[in-house]
């Protein structure tokens, strides 16, 4: 549970995790004991902060910035995140973090957006597009503005334990070049998850553990991440 630390109506924000794999849209990013973690400053309807990954051996870096707004209710976000995995054999630009022109940038943004259905139903509907960046077509002249639609349902909640099933599409708005688009080889389900998350005594301390099993049907890949939030505040 996060606690958080409060000043003048913020709450600062932060937690870590231990995996054996980073997982995201269908894509496997990195393997081996994967670290992520996030500090964030959150108010009554805006948060924002910075989310960084890695690995034991260095072979995985990564380190975002992002900004949301959400409602009263917490059933409706908006996010834009600003990512830049800088891992020492990327194929693209990851050697000058503050380089922002289009066509040699090695970092991309990506706009989120998220809506849970109700408290009795709910099923969260999400939108997410990489708006600038490394999502390019073959000869980098424009961009192909790769999209992610997904829905996600947590169908057994209780107290102890929550499992959840997501179904993800990817595609893009401009269909350029070799690859359709920046998640799969082409447009289709990237994503069908299965999400366990449990938390376990251990002392005083309940710590969450996640079993997650993600299948992409598009490029044929199944992955299976564990994972273990070390601390959260």
């Amino acid at each position: 549970m996060s606690l958080g630390i409060s000043a003048h109506g913020q709450n600062l924000h932060s937690s870590l995790q231990l995996r054996n794999s980073h997982l995201w849209r269908g894509l496997e990013v990195a393997t081996g004991l994967v670290y992520t973690g996030n500090l964030e400053l959150t108010g009554d309807n805006f948060y924002g902060g910075f989310w960084a990954g890695g690995d034991a051996t260095g072979s995985y870096k990564e380190f975002n910035h992002y900004v949301g707004y959400r409602n009263a209710k917490n059933r409706f976000r908006l996010e834009l995140w600003d990512i830049y995995n800088f891992s020492p054999e990327a194929a693209y630009n990851n050697t000058e973090y503050f380089n922002y022109k289009a066509a040699e940038t090695g970092r991309f943004w990506d706009f989120r957006s998220f809506y849970t259905i109700s408290n009795d139903f709910p099923l969260e509907l999400s939108w997410n597009a990489i708006v600038f960046g490394r999502d390019r077509n073959a000869d980098n002249t424009s961009n192909k503005y790769s999209y992610f639609a997904s829905m996600e349902y947590p169908f057994l909640r209780k107290s102890d334990l929550v499992v959840s099933g997501r179904v993800g599409y990817a595609d893009a708005l401009r269909s350029l070049g070799e690859r359709n688009n920046f998640f799969a080889s082409r447009s289709g389900l990237s994503e069908i998850s299965l999400i366990v998350i449990k938390p376990i005594p251990v002392g005083s301390w309940n710590i969450p553990i996640g079993i997650w099993a993600m299948w992409n049907t598009v490029d044929q890949n199944a992955f299976l991440q564990f994972s273990v939030q070390a601390f959260s505040f």
